[in-house]
């Protein structure tokens, strides 16, 4: 062995400690009060958490770092709330934007798995931690580009579908399937403009608002019959019809499609001068061939300080589940979502 071999061989466990040992607790890492020369703000997405527990001071940056995605997850449920309401009378349609906004949140999620801990300092003075969270922005920018391009595709079979078919439910559920495919992939490309340094993203194939429009067309083609039975018929019926036109539905009898609500509900013995009652809001759809296409319950639970009171309150509850849920619950029978909810 010659005799720089064996220098090297015997300087090497020293250059090993070197580089493992931590760095002095006296340097402050540039990250915790600015910019991280190591992980550039052009490269990567930052986050930082400071606490005296280690583990909260990790979640903490982590937290730190999704805040730049849970803003456009707030505004596209406000976008889908907003155009719910001005697409069924003004009463908003929540299922629709609860649906889309947990499919942005899921799809976000998935994203920020990439999330990793690049850094831990501890101030040698308060003794607390600081912890850096980082996200590759190309890593987040490849996935998100990938969602964006399913959910393209998923809309292009949609309108395929909406377009071939010659039943009109069918078509109805293809369109409202390719609109909420468009309502997620606006949050998703918000978030690849976050992600992409060029802030560009993908831009869309399709404007939703005309995709919106075709639904709603499809909509105004559907001819519902609007029946109740139960307790409350006729108070019920009017309110089912009433909020079937609302929504955009055409309604009227010996329609291909027909409607059916059903109330029952039991008043309870009065307690400490309160008069209680409770029981259920069903409502059904079948076609002309009778098939069951879907069904959907609330649950009904008031109480008033005198009878007449409390059973207005349960005409006022009927009122608003069908003012808020109808368009949705049709929707949905015809997505398959609530075949039988």
């Amino acid at each position: 062995m010659n005799t720089s071999t064996r220098a090297f061989l015997i300087s090497l466990p020293l250059m090993l400690a070197a580089c493992s040992s931590p760095k002095p607790q006296n340097v402050v890492p540039d990250w915790v009060a600015g910019n991280s020369a190591a992980f550039p703000a052009s490269t990567y997405l930052t986050g930082r958490g400071e606490s005296d527990n280690l583990a909260v001071a990790q979640d903490r940056a982590r937290a730190d770092l999704a805040k730049t995605f849970s803003v456009d997850v707030s505004e596209q449920s406000k976008d889908t709330s907003s155009y719910s309401q001005g697409n069924a009378g003004g009463t908003p349609v929540s299922q629709n934007s609860l649906d889309v906004s947990r499919n942005i949140s899921t799809r976000t999620n998935a994203v920020l798995q990439g999330v990793v801990i690049s850094d831990t300092w501890q101030d040698p003075q308060s003794h607390s931690y600081h912890v850096l969270a980082t996200l590759s922005r190309n890593k987040a920018a490849t996935a998100l580009r990938q969602q964006i391009t399913d959910l393209d595709a998923g809309t292009q079979a949609a309108l395929a579908t909406a377009q071939g078919s010659s039943d009109l439910f069918e078509k109805i559920a293809a369109a409202g399937q390719a609109v909420d495919a468009q309502q997620t992939r606006i949050g998703l490309q918000r978030e690849l403009q976050v992600v992409d340094v060029t802030g560009q993203g993908i831009a869309p194939q399709w404007p939703l608002a005309k995709l919106q429009a075709d639904r709603t067309a499809l909509l105004k083609q559907l001819q519902v019959s609007a029946v109740a039975e139960g307790r409350d018929a006729d108070a019920v019926k009017k309110l089912l019809a009433g909020s079937l036109a609302d929504a955009g539905f055409t309604v009227a009898d010996a329609s291909p499609y027909t409607m059916t609500a059903t109330l029952d509900y039991t008043t309870l013995q009065p307690q400490g001068g309160w008069y209680w009652i409770t029981g259920s809001l069903q409502v059904n759809l079948s076609g002309t061939d009778s098939r069951a296409h879907g069904v959907r319950r609330w649950d009904i639970k008031v109480s008033g300080t005198d009878p007449q009171l409390a059973q207005q309150r349960v005409m006022d509850q009927v009122s608003q589940y069908l003012q808020n849920d109808i368009q949705a619950t049709l929707l949905g029978f015809a997505s398959g979502k609530l075949a039988n909810q």
